[in-house]
């Protein structure tokens, strides 16, 4: 049968064309996903600013981003495993490239906040989508180092948002930086038009030969299915808070706690980042000889040796010898595996829903709360101390999280 791609019960040296493609195209929609969703980081002061708000307030846009993930991928994961892929891919990007524009005519705080919830929408969306369709069609043991490719586009999308941001950023332009933010996921999802095909035929197919149905929401929380959801949502709460506890407020820590230029924040942004992409490739490739517990455990000690560091307040080579070294364990080793992980917490025909539900669902504890926790704990602590803490927690979770829970690196996942 020729489809768009190998089930991942095929075990190859290399991925084929289609294959490959599939990996570049969601690839691409996480980068430019997450160049958007960090933008907000670098601009904070300035929203905060012109629309008269405090750092907790403003942390809520975060949340209500989260929220809508949540009931977006959920809702588009139902879809998706009924009718196929391809064109729920198609339309979140598009969507989320949309909202993306729109959030730069922002009048008010209420109006950013209400296309923010919107653009959250296609956000969740497009990985409740593209990561099972990723997962399914590329060889076994390739869909470690495939998830940590796929994972290089939060801390790759970082490093966009810092160029963007130190090449054309002013005081007060930080609309422009939407503007152009909105045009690359639009054309990506032209391109997956045209090249993305037989994704709906695939699923069909495989449905057909194995007698696979679709199933209820429900499911998902029935009989042995149970603790693989339960688990997955917590797993993702800890990938999450320690997402958040680096990265949500970084770049402010930096310009209000240290007196950065925006040069500067650009500098150690990048670092971060850009260790973060090394990490990402590197433990994404062990986690396919070592195992997922393993690659867990490994990185979420290094973040938590490297977690003092990072927010040094009195010298700043500390500073960026943490931040490479949190960069390359945190959003780099820990989220390499995240893709694949989540994935392979659900059979196929409910993998797309409980990929979206389970993974945003994690986001929703993790990420709606976080953002605003330091928001308002920064008054009177400070950034740097409420953000190692945040570290610290969500590390020593996600290892007890790891050792609760099967390995599952030979898992079939045409099945």
């Amino acid at each position: 049968m020729k489809t768009s791609g190998q089930p991942s019960s095929e075990t190859g040296k290399k991925m084929n064309s289609q294959q490959r493609n599939i990996l570049a195209i969601v690839t691409l929609a996480w980068i430019f996903d997450a160049f958007d969703y960090l933008m907000l980081t670098y601009i904070a002061v300035d929203i905060m600013k012109e629309f008269d708000v405090t750092a907790a307030i403003l942390g809520t846009v975060t949340s209500i981003t989260v929220l809508a993930r949540l009931i977006g991928g959920a809702l588009v994961g139902i879809i998706a495993d009924k009718w196929g892929r391809r064109i729920p891919l198609i339309t979140s990007m598009i969507w989320y490239g949309v909202f993306q524009f729109i959030t730069g005519f922002s009048p008010t705080f209420s109006f950013l906040y209400i296309v923010r919830f919107l653009f959250g929408l296609g956000m969740g969306s497009m990985y409740s989508v593209g990561v099972p369709l990723l997962m399914e069609m590329v060889p076994r043991n390739k869909r470690g180092l495939a998830s940590g490719l796929l994972e290089i586009g939060f801390p790759a999308g970082g490093i966009l948002a810092s160029l963007l941001y130190v090449s054309i950023y002013s005081s007060g332009g930080w609309r422009d930086m939407f503007f152009i933010a909105a045009i690359p996921p639009i054309i990506l999802g032209v391109y997956t038009m045209i090249t993305l095909k037989n994704s709906k035929k695939w699923i069909k197919q495989q449905r057909v030969e194995r007698g696979i149905k679709t199933v209820p929401l429900i499911n998902l929380f029935a009989g042995k299915q149970l603790w693989d959801t339960i688990h997955s949502v917590l797993v993702n709460a800890g990938f999450l808070v320690l997402f958040y506890s680096i990265c949500s407020w970084y770049p402010t820590f930096l310009k209000i706690e240290h007196h950065f230029t925006v040069t500067m924040v650009s500098i150690v942004t990048i670092l971060l980042n850009l260790s973060a992409v090394i990490g990402s490739i590197i433990f994404g490739r062990l986690s396919d000889r070592i195992g997922r517990r393993w690659t867990i455990t490994i990185s979420a000690i290094g973040t938590m040796l490297g977690s003092p560091l990072f927010v040094m307040l009195h010298n700043n080579l500390l500073l960026y010898i943490g931040a490479v070294i949190v960069g390359f364990f945190g959003p780099g080793g820990v989220w390499s595996i995240n893709a694949t992980y989540t994935a392979e917490h659900f059979p196929l025909r409910m993998r797309s829903a409980g990929h979206g539900l389970t993974y945003n669902a994690g986001n929703f504890f993790g990420g709606m709360i976080t953002p605003v926790i330091i928001g308002l704990l920064s008054d009177r602590y400070g950034f740097g101390a409420v953000m190692t803490v945040g570290v610290l927690s969500s590390a020593a979770f996600l290892i007890i999280m790891a050792w609760s829970w099967k390995e599952t690196k030979d898992m079939d996942m045409a099945i």
